[in-house]
């Protein structure tokens, strides 16, 4: 009997030689896509992208302020035991809280936005309104740590259906220009305060949970401007 294998190995070398050429053709497609890619994504290019994160800070790591502090308080929601810990605002008094972070070290030392994560005090209506503001500065090594704020920024929330029993989330604020001259490794502060004398009508204490800060952070470019340096 005939090695049926053997006598198969012409014509299979027949068949892959006939497909050589769209081999080639696909092949070099696929280069002409990367090159194209390629030159189109450089190190400037990708630099220009950038992208953003976001930097939680709870109300454990806030800090009220001596002259008109907002107070500090812990509520237990009842029926599963639910342990909050938040900073209550007066709807009459301006009060004020404050807290420190350190950007990414990405950060492209623009503008920054904020959301509050709050609630009110029993008694509050649906559709009451309450203001939350916010301002930052950066301070860097041997900058002096009681200097003013950049422009602070406001937005504006409503009471939802649960009121009290309910988390609210506002909106994004407006961009925030931080104060200061912002470098890479700067302590950022920040102050948050409730804009009592804006449209703010709720007539109960509000209560703030936290506040989400996101920053914007860059590619490093090809001339290390943007380049994150690992520590020695």
């Amino acid at each position: 009997m005939a090695d049926q294998h053997n006598s198969n190995i012409p014509a299979v070398g027949n068949q892959i030689s006939a497909d050589i050429p769209d081999i080639k053709e696909n092949l070099e497609w696929h280069q002409d896509c990367l090159q194209h890619i390629c030159n189109s994504y450089n190190a400037t290019a990708l630099t220009s992208l950038g992208f953003v994160t976001t930097i939680w800070v709870p109300a454990t790591a806030i800090l009220a302020t001596s002259t008109n502090g907002a107070a500090a308080g812990i509520n237990e929601y009842a029926t599963n035991d639910l342990m909050r810990a938040y900073y209550a605002f007066d709807t009459t008094t301006e009060e004020f809280v404050c807290f420190d972070i350190v950007m990414p070290e990405g950060w492209d030392k623009g503008t920054v936005k904020a959301k509050f994560y709050w609630s009110s005090a029993a008694g509050s209506t649906a559709g009451d309104t309450v203001e939350w503001e916010i301002g930052g500065l950066a301070i860097g090594n041997d900058d002096a740590l009681d200097a003013a704020l950049g422009t602070a920024q406001v937005i504006t929330d409503t009471v939802l259906a649960g009121t009290s029993g309910d988390l609210h989330i506002t909106a994004t604020t407006p961009v925030i220009t931080i104060g200061g001259t912002p470098a890479l490794g700067d302590m950022v502060h920040f102050k948050v305060s409730r804009n009592v004398g804006g449209t703010d009508d709720m007539a109960e204490d509000a209560w703030l949970f936290g506040v989400l800060i996101q920053v914007t952070e860059t590619f490093p470019d090809a001339s290390g401007t943007n380049a994150i340096v690992v520590w020695t």
